[in-house]
């Protein structure tokens, strides 16, 4: 995965349909599906995979999905993403038993948001941290960097290709961005 990550470091954040169309008309790569509703999921997912694409699910934000471990395991047996995002311990904990990739979202708000989401990066050991808003990656310090455990994506605001050049300079391994014509860079 990181490998592909590497190759293909613009994630495709979809939020709408009119997004998931757009990902259907691009090379294949990971595709993260941000919101959405239970009722729908399964199809979109099934398109993206079709398409050749890996699909990580917010699943905090699946409308209709309770992400308890029973809602957890119907995700993946009925939706059956390639991987799972969560900003809870839960969440990334049985999807990880479930032979799911995860990724934690924590947020660079304050030094106080930073150190709760880098100790549940520790507690959890997910396989990518996503750090929100990933605009901030330009400015942070690179000690901070260097304390998550886990490859780093930044997600949020992301809106020039100059901004990912530069967030992928400091050693970040990718970029999500609902923008466009960032895509198929």
């Amino acid at each position: 995965m990181k490998n592909l990550l590497r190759k293909n470091s613009i994630i495709p954040a979809l939020r709408s349909s009119k997004d998931v169309d757009a990902a259907l008309k691009i090379a294949p790569k990971c595709v993260f599906v941000l919101e959405s509703s239970i009722e729908s999921l399964r199809s979109v997912v099934d398109e993206l995979k079709k398409r050749g694409h890996i699909v990580f699910v917010h699943a905090d934000l699946v409308e209709g999905l309770k992400t308890d471990p029973s809602g957890i395991r119907f995700l993946v047996r009925e939706v059956n993403p390639d991987g799972l995002i969560s900003t809870h311990k839960s969440v990334i904990e049985n999807a990880r038993d479930l032979h799911l990739l995860t990724i934690l979202r924590i947020f660079l708000l304050d030094s106080q948001a930073f150190r709760k989401g880098k100790q549940l990066a520790y507690s959890v050991n997910p396989d990518f941290v996503e750090v929100l808003p990933g605009i901030s990656m330009i400015s942070v310090d690179d000690a901070i960097l260097k304390e998550i455990p886990s490859p780093l994506i930044a997600g949020g605001l992301i809106k020039t290709m100059e901004q990912v050049n530069e967030i992928l300079s400091r050693g970040v391994l990718a970029v999500s961005t609902s923008e466009k014509s960032l895509w198929e860079r």
